[in-house]
């Protein structure tokens, strides 16, 4: 009996220490992805910017950027990829490692209409991509010639309506924001006039100036320094508050637009399998960005509105662009492909 007893001490004692050492691998191993989390970012990150240098997206990636690698304390590198209505940046985001180390800084049209306009290459835009936050709102606001004698958005509908089909509406490129924001209007007021798209937002500034085209819908940013000089008469600004740059102008919805609310604006997503520990780490880091004083000097320059949401309300948002604009596109019959 007592060498049967001492057999089963001694296979106590082992299988404890067996134990031992397996709760210690266990907890090593454990503690791996921890450590990983805790030293990120250990390498640049690279903002890949969907436009051409120059463009609003890109300047507002690259303010971003700077600050957002001092919170961090790590280099953000800007790398732009424009082509394909932002196709081309998409497509090399979604195919990136999803290690955090690589976002896409993009437009709304990128991540809301593609997959409509383009409904056999666009689909990567939903498919391919996590939501991060929307960086800023970048609105747009309705204006008119002055020599078309319309004070307000009721005057515009009167018009309209006595009128059908006769105004013309200058807007940038077939599919763009502007131009659907502009088909959005003309359904939620329930008139009807003529969207002439042009190329670029300087053209179509020029067909209003020329008397060619009666009205304009464009950002805020390239429309407020004519209405300063009394070159176009703003009626109504589309985001659903008014626009610290434009406080004077009523939303379209206080002018009886009920149910028109659109923001152009720009936005951050990651490769889909980016781990979600690491996206929260670059929203955080990037709201605390945005509340710099610096940062916010370099936005209002811009005529750009912070936003900076969670991850969770930027994927809600993403639903519900999608689903209106898809419905518009339709029924504007309007395809890219």
């Amino acid at each position: 009996m007592p060498a049967a007893t001492g057999r089963i001490k001694m296979s106590r004692g082992r299988n404890s220490a067996v134990g031992g050492v397996a709760v210690a691998l266990t907890l090593a191993v454990c503690a791996v992805p921890a450590a990983d989390a805790q030293q990120y970012p250990a390498q640049p990150i690279t903002f890949v910017v969907s436009t051409t240098p120059g463009a609003s997206p890109d300047i507002v990636a690259r303010l971003f950027a700077h600050h957002l690698g001092e919170s961090l304390r790590q280099t953000v590198v800007v790398e732009n990829r424009g082509g394909a209505n932002g196709q081309i940046a998409v497509g090399a985001v979604a195919r990136a490692p999803a290690d955090g180390y690589t976002f896409l800084v993009t437009t709304a049209a990128t991540l809301t209409t593609n997959p409509s306009l383009y409904p056999k290459t666009g689909a990567l835009a939903v498919t391919g991509l996590k939501p991060v936050t929307k960086l800023v709102d970048l609105d747009f606001v309705v204006t008119a010639r002055p020599s078309l004698n319309i004070a307000n958005v009721q005057d515009l509908i009167a018009r309209a309506k006595a009128e059908p089909g006769k105004l013309i509406a200058a807007t940038t490129a077939l599919g763009s924001a502007a131009y659907l924001t502009a088909e959005l209007f003309k359904e939620s007021a329930g008139i009807d006039f003529l969207t002439v798209a042009h190329n670029g937002g300087g053209q179509a500034v020029n067909a209003v100036l020329g008397n060619q085209a009666d009205l304009l819908f464009e950002t805020i940013a390239l429309s407020a320094p004519l209405i300063e000089g009394g070159k176009l008469v703003p009626l109504a600004v589309t985001s659903n508050r008014r626009s610290e740059f434009l406080p004077n102008v009523p939303t379209a919805e206080e002018a009886g637009v009920a149910g028109f609310v659109v923001s152009g604006w720009v936005a951050v997503a990651a490769p889909k399998d980016t781990p979600d520990a690491i996206v929260k780490t670059v929203q955080s880091a990037l709201r605390q960005a945005g509340e710099r004083d610096a940062l916010k000097k370099s936005l209002a320059n811009l005529k750009a509105h912070a936003v900076l949401n969670s991850p969770e309300d930027f994927a809600a948002l993403l639903q519900r662009e999608r689903a209106m604009w898809d419905r518009v596109i339709k029924k504007a019959a309007i395809s890219l492909e």
